[in-house]
Parts: C-alpha cells; sequence; structure tokens
C-alpha cells in the first residue's frame, strides 16, 4: 500500500517527531525588553543580577535552535509526503494494466487531494514562509538566524578573552542587548508575543499523525513477534499490546462515548481514531492560517504607515523591504486558499462543535 516507500517514511516520521518533541522543549526568543529587565532585578539576598551574559547567550542560542528545528520538523514531513506521492504514483503504475489508466488516475487523485497532498502544501507553505519571510525585523528567517549566533558566538568570545576585566561582563551583556533589540525575532516565535504555542500550534496538526503512525508500525511489529516467538518474548509483547489497548480504550472512552467504541471492531476503531485526529489538526490549521494572515497584515501595515526601517529594534510598524511584504501576503492568500477547499470540513467541525455543546 506504500508503494516500496514504507522504510523510508517510518524514518523520516521518526526524524520530524524526534526534532519536532526537540523544538517543542526549547524556549522561544526573549525580547529586549524583558532581558533587560531581568538584567536588571536584584534579589534581597544575593543584591546580584539575576541573568548574566552567559545566560543570556545562551538563551538566544537555544531559540535560534528552535527556530531551526521548527524548520527541519517541516522539512521532514513534506519529505515524507513527497516519498509517499512518489510511493502511490510506482504503485498506481504498477496497477495499470489491471485497473486501467482512467481507474488508476482516480486512485492517484484522491491520494493526491487528501491528506497526502494537503499536508505536503501544508508543510511546504511553512517551510517558504518560516525561511524566506520569517526572519522577524531582518525578513529573510536563514539569514537571521545565522547572523543572529554569529554575532553572540562573537560577543561570547570576546567576554571570554576579556574575562577578569572590569565591567567585562557589563560590556558583554549591552552587546548582547544591543544585538538583541536590532534584531528583533520574529514575533510569533518571541517570549512576549506567545513564542511557544505558535510552534506547538504549528507542529502538532504533524506531530499527532507522525507519532501515531509511528505507533501503529510498532504495534504491528509487536504483534509479529508476539504471533512468531513464544517464552518470555512472546509474553513481553503480549503485556505491551495489551496495557497500550487498555490506555488507548481508556483516553478513547472519555474522548467519544464508551459504548460506541467498545462495540466498534479494528477497522471501526482506526476510522474513528483518523476522524479525531482530522478534526483536531483542522481546528490548529484554521489557527495557523489566522496566525499568516496577522503575519501579512503587520507586514502590510508597518510598510504602508511604519516609519522604521528593518533595524529599528522594534516589531510593530517596522518597515520591511517590499518582496518580504509581498511574499507573506503570497504566503497568506495562498494558505487561504487552501483553507476555503476545506470549508466543508471546517463547516462540519463547527456543527460537530455546536451540536456536542447542545448536547
Amino acid at each position: 500500500t506504500h508503494g516500496g516507500t514504507h522504510l523510508v517514511q517510518c524514518v523520516l516520521s521518526l526524524l520530524a517527531s524526534v526534532l519536532g518533541m526537540a523544538c517543542l522543549v526549547l524556549p522561544p526568543f526573549p525580547s529586549a525588553t524583558t532581558a533587560f529587565v531581568a538584567t536588571t532585578t536584584t534579589t534581597t539576598t544575593t543584591k546580584s543580577s539575576s541573568l548574566t551574559s552567559t545566560q543570556l547567550a545562551r538563551k538566544i542560542l537555544n531559540a535560534t535552535t528552535k527556530h531551526q528545528l521548527l524548520q527541519q520538523t517541516l522539512l521532514l514531513a513534506m519529505a515524507k509526503h513527497i516519498s509517499a506521492l512518489a510511493g502511490a504514483v510506482l504503485l498506481g503504475a504498477q496497477r495499470i494494466p489491471t485497473l486501467g489508466i482512467r481507474n488508476a488516475r482516480r486512485h492517484l487523485e484522491l491520494v493526491a487531494c487528501d491528506p497526502v497532498g494537503q499536508y505536503l502544501f501544508y508543510c511546504s507553505i511553512l517551510v517558504v514562509w518560516l525561511g524566506w519571510f520569517g526572519g522577524g525585523n531582518s525578513g529573510n528567517g536563514m539569514d537571521f538566524v545565522s547572523g543572529l549566533r554569529r554575532s553572540v558566538i562573537s560577543i561570547q568570545n570576546g567576554a571570554s578573552a576579556a574575562a577578569g576585566m572590569e565591567n567585562a561582563e557589563i560590556q558583554a551583556m549591552s552587546q548582547l542587548l544591543d544585538v538583541l533589540s536590532q534584531s528583533s525575532p520574529p514575533w510569533f516565535l518571541s517570549q512576549s508575543h506567545g513564542g511557544a504555542i505558535v510552534p506547538l500550534i504549528m507542529l502538532t496538526p504533524i506531530l499527532l499523525r507522525e507519532v501515531i503512525s509511528i505507533l501503529w508500525v510498532v504495534s504491528d511489529v509487536l504483534s509479529l513477534a508476539f504471533t512468531t516467538s513464544g517464552g518470555r518474548m512472546g509474553n513481553f509483547c503480549q503485556g505491551v499490546l495489551s496495557t497500550a489497548r487498555s490506555v488507548l480504550d481508556a483516553f478513547m472512552s472519555i474522548v467519544i462515548s464508551s459504548d460506541q467504541w467498545k462495540k466498534a471492531d479494528s477497522f471501526q476503531r482506526q476510522r474513528t481514531l483518523a476522524r479525531l485526529v482530522s478534526q483536531i489538526s483542522l481546528a490548529l490549521e484554521v489557527i495557523v492560517g489566522a496566525v499568516l494572515f496577522g503575519d501579512a497584515i503587520q507586514a502590510f501595515w508597518g510598510f504602508s504607515f511604519g516609519g522604521g526601517s528593518a533595524t529599528s529594534g522594534t516589531i510593530v510598524g517596522v518597515r520591511l523591504p517590499l518582496k518580504i511584504v509581498v511574499g507573506k501576503m503570497a504566503c497568506a492568500h495562498l494558505y487561504m486558499n487552501f483553507l476555503l477547499s476545506r470549508r466543508r470540513k471546517i463547516h462540519a467541525l463547527v456543527g460537530s462543535i455546536r451540536s456536542r455543546n447542545n448536547e
């Protein structure tokens, strides 16, 4: 059913899940104002600064790593769906003698439309948006991350060389604050604007599907190991499968009615779980669309009415280059068309939420 690309898809799913989890764990970009307040805050017992230059540099570097992991997770998910399309093409070509060209093309169109093609577009548009137009007041995301890392590492090396000199710590902290204010991070990744929430919203539709896909593969492997082996290995596999099944039954009995889940067979349970994941992902995709739309409106407003330049150190009101503004608006327009193509599912999701509230 995967056209010979099952192993590649499993490896890419595993890598995307690991990098996505690591991205969510790392902290967002600290704002220059928050960092300045933290550096001047003193405790009543030690009378010392609560944030050193080394700690601030580590926070900035971790945040740039978070930005990179976010892009890499999207790239791996995109590669997985490209391999799925390639597998579907190979499988369709092999079935042409049996099904005919028309039926094989119809099956390939169904795969390309939902969900493989849709999530390929979802990952692609976010990769373009983050990499080319998601770099804060510098516009380009890749240049923003690399330039910020070089500046922070250079300041750290200078501070290490000047260790022991008078005012070395103050000078290093001042340089870090200047770099952070002049190279402001994108507002959706800044700590003061929910920088920990937006990556979670972006990656949850991907991680849900990838983690569940990996769990299904592990379940299949354990089932095969249980049926082909005995003794301790067979008992261990049976215990793991029973525990996982009990946890899944308990969770799904809470989400949906207990009787409906218990009476369903294996195929119906898979469809119910897939429908639940699809509804959660669709709700989060709408929120991601609001983020892209808000980012495009803010960029257009700053370009039209903002008086500052791209290095003014502010986020709202910065005048970005015209190509960055046009790119942000194009990404938002394409994503809105993507959501409009799924408006039937969105209406069905809203209707199901209203019916649950009425109950």
